[in-house]
C-alpha cells in the first residue's frame, strides 16, 4: 500500500474511532440527563397538585377535574392509601399496563421497562398533620423522549458522516502535501541513478519541518559527494599528468641514450642522472599518494605522550645536516609534552621544514609556543613567498604556485595536503601567512591532549 493511501486510511480510521467515542458519550449522556430532568419535572408536578388540591380531597377522590389538567396522552395518575389500595386512577386514553400500586412514605423516582415500553414512575407521599396518609403516584411514558433520541441519532449520524467525509478529504490533502516533497526526492534519486549525475532536490517551501530538513540534508550530502567526485577526478587527472610527465622525461632520455649515449659519455651521464632523478621523484610521489590515501581511509592514531620540543629538534637537526642549512629553534613555555601520534607529528615537522628549505636560501625559524591547552608551532622562511590568491589553494593536492619551480625543487605538490591531513586528524588547525618577496610562515595549533578529544568523538 502506498504511503498516501496509508495516511488517508489511518486518518479516516482515527476520526471514525474518535467520532464513535464522542457519539456514544453524547448519546448516553443525553439519555441520562433527559431522563433525570423528566423525573424531576414529574416530581414537581406531583408536589404542586398535592399542594393545590389538598391531602384530604385527594384521599376522598375529589378534585378529579383539576388532576386531569395535568394529564398528558401517555401519563397516568394514581392515588394510593396507606394499605397500598387504589383510591383513584386517572388516564386520558387507554389504560397502561402498570406495576402493582405501592404505598411509599418517601419520594421515589424510577424507570420501569417491559417488553412493550419504558415508563417513569414518580411517588410522592401525601402528608397531613405530619402523618403520611397516602401516596401520589404519577406515571409518564417515554415516547416523547424516544422521539428526541431518534432525532439525536439521526443528527449524530449525519454530522459524523460529514466529519468522516471531511476527514477523508483532509487526509487526502494532507497526504498530498506530505508526499509531494517525498515524490520529488524519489524522482531526483531516480534521475541521479539513471543519469549518474549529481542533482539536488528542489525545495518548494521555507519551512523547517522534518521533510524539508531531510531534503536539505540530502542536498548537502549531494554537494559534498559532488565536491568529492570533482576532487577525485582532479586528483586522478593531476596524478596521471604527473606520472605521464615523469614517464615522458624518462622515455625521452632513454631514447636519447639509445641513439647517442653509447658514443657520447656526457649524454650518457646526463640521461642516466635525469632518469635516476625522475625515478626517485616518481617513487616519492607514489609513496605520498599511498600515504595520503591511507590517512583518509584509516585515520586511527597511535596516541602517546612525548616531548614535542625534542621531536622538533631531532627533525630540524636531521634536515639541517642533510641540507647544510641553519634552522633556528625557539621555545616559549615550560611543559613540552603532548598526547599525539609521534611518527605523524614528526612527519608534519619534516614536511614543513623541508618546504621552507626548498623555497628559501635564508635562515629558517622554528618557534614552539607551549600553552596550557594547546601548542603552537611556527615555521618561517625568508624566501620568495606565495601570492595571496594562492594561499587558500596550497593545501590542495598537486596545486603549484609555479609548476617550473616545483619541478626544479623536486616537489610533488602533495606535501602540504599530507600536512593538513595530519593536523586535521589531531583536531588542530593549520594556517599559511605569506607575502611575495618577504617570506612564508606556516602556523600549526595542536591540542595538548588528543586522547580525551578522540574519546569524545
Amino acid at each position: 500500500m502506498k504511503l498516501k493511501n496509508k495516511i488517508m486510511l489511518l486518518t479516516s480510521v482515527l476520526v471514525i474511532f474518535i467520532l464513535l467515542a464522542v457519539d456514544l458519550s453524547v448519546y448516553f449522556s443525553f439519555i441520562k440527563i433527559a431522563t433525570q430532568n423528566e423525573m424531576n419535572s414529574l416530581q414537581n408536578k406531583a408536589e404542586q397538585m398535592i399542594e393545590k388540591i389538598g391531602p384530604t380531597s385527594l384521599m376522598n377522590n375529589e378534585g378529579e377535574q383539576q388532576l386531569r389538567m395535568y394529564l398528558t396522552d401517555d401519563s397516568t395518575i394514581r392515588i394510593i392509601n396507606s394499605k397500598s389500595e387504589l383510591v383513584a386512577e386517572l388516564y386520558n386514553e387507554e389504560r397502561m399496563v402498570l406495576p402493582q400500586a405501592q404505598f411509599s412514605e418517601r419520594k421515589t423516582a424510577l424507570l420501569s421497562e417491559d417488553s412493550e415500553r419504558k415508563i417513569i414512575i414518580v411517588r410522592v407521599p401525601i402528608v397531613e398533620n405530619a402523618k403520611v396518609i397516602g401516596t401520589f403516584e404519577m406515571i409518564q411514558g417515554m415516547e416523547g423522549l424516544d422521539k428526541s433520541i431518534d432525532i439525536l441519532i439521526i443528527i449524530l449520524l449525519l454530522t459524523s458522516g460529514g466529519a468522516v467525509l471531511l476527514s477523508f478529504l483532509g487526509g487526502a490533502l494532507l497526504a498530498k502535501t506530505i508526499i509531494k516533497p517525498i515524490s520529488n526526492s524519489i524522482n531526483t534519486m531516480r534521475e541521479i541513478e539513471s543519469s549518474l549525475s549529481f542533482k539536488k532536490i528542489p525545495l518548494t517551501t521555507h519551512s523547517n519541518d522534518e521533510i524539508n530538513q531531510m531534503s536539505e540534508t540530502f542536498n548537502r550530502m549531494i554537494s559534498r559527494l559532488e565536491g568529492s567526485f570533482i576532487k577525485q577526478q582532479q586528483f586522478v587527472s593531476d596524478a596521471s599528468h604527473e606520472l605521464n610527465t615523469t614517464l615522458t622525461i624518462v622515455e625521452g632520455y632513454a631514447n636519447m641514450l639509445r641513439r647517442w649515449g653509447m658514443k657520447d659519455e656526457s649524454i650518457q651521464r646526463e640521461a642516466i642522472e635525469s632518469i635516476y632523478e625522475e625515478s626517485k621523484r616518481m617513487r616519492k610521489m607514489t609513496e605520498q599518494l599511498l600515504l595520503l590515501a591511507s590517512s583518509e581511509h584509516d585515520s586511527k592514531l597511535k596516541l602517546e605522550t612525548f616531548n614535542l620540543v625534542e621531536c622538533c629538534t631531532e627533525s630540524a637537526s636531521l634536515l639541517s645536516k642533510l641540507h647544510r642549512r641553519a634552522i633556528m629553534i625557539q621555545t616559549n613555555g615550560d611543559d613540552p609534552t603532548i598526547a599525539a601520534d609521534y611518527l605523524k607529528i614528526k612527519q608534519l615537522i619534516l614536511i614543513l621544514l623541508d618546504n621552507a628549505l626548498k623555497y628559501s636560501k635564508e635562515r629558517i625559524e622554528l618557534t614552539i609556543t607551549l600553552m596550557s591547552t594547546e601548542i603552537e608551532i611556527r615555521v618561517k622562511d625568508l624566501g620568495i613567498g606565495i601570492p595571496w590568491e594562492s594561499l587558500d589553494l596550497i593545501f590542495e593536492r598537486f596545486y603549484r604556485v609555479d609548476h617550473a619551480r616545483q619541478r626544479a625543487t623536486g616537489g610533488t605538490g602533495l606535501g602540504l595536503p599530507i600536512a593538513k591531513t595530519i593536523v586535521m586528524e589531531h583536531n588542530g588547525k593549520i594556517i599559511a601567512e605569506s607575502e611575495e618577496g618577504v617570506g612564508t610562515e606556516m602556523i600549526i595549533r595542536l591540542p595538548r591532549n588528543n586522547i580525551k578529544r578522540r574519546k569524545k568523538t
